[in-house]
């Protein structure tokens, strides 16, 4: 497997439409897309794209996604997980850990935050694996579901 950056994005798209369970919204899928601020980390194997994440650089994700904003001290450097989507033909074969081995080394400096659906068991747990800390849980009441925002930080990561 390897990766590639800002590549193959009717891929991407068609990997969200057939392998999207409701956790990212469409126009959520559609605007990361388009957005050439957002960087596309695109996971292949030989021609097969595997899956993506969309990272955000800016501090303001809260306020854009409507969440609150509990995280005290914003480090200067952070990404914003946007979302992260295998395809279910490549399920199970180490694609996301790829992906994010490739995201924290590449930006090992900066501090990530990812919000999950507490509903999304294999994301959560791909979290609780890559060493990400729950911070804080909220409630959006316009898509009634409980989030848990997570937390990366090398700094952090080589205390435990």
């Amino acid at each position: 497997m390897y990766i590639v950056e800002n590549e193959c994005l009717e891929e991407i798209r068609k990997i969200w439409i057939e392998n999207n369970s409701g956790y990212i919204g469409n126009n959520c899928n559609l605007r990361s897309i388009k957005d050439n601020n957002m960087l596309k980390v695109v996971c292949k194997k030989d021609n097969d794209v595997c899956g993506y994440a969309v990272l955000y650089f800016e501090k303001d994700f809260c306020e854009i996604e409507k969440y609150p904003n509990y995280i005290e001290n914003m480090p200067k450097k952070t990404i914003y997980m946007w979302e992260m989507i295998t395809s279910k033909n490549h399920l199970k074969e180490g694609v996301a850990s790829n992906i994010y081995n490739y995201i924290k080394t590449k930006f090992n400096d900066y501090t990530i935050y990812a919000a999950i659906d507490e509903k999304n068991i294999p994301s959560l747990n791909l979290h609780i694996k890559e060493e990400f800390t729950p911070i804080y849980n909220f409630y959006k009441e316009d898509e009634k579901v409980i989030y848990i925002m997570h937390e990366w930080n090398k700094a952090k990561e080589s205390k435990k």
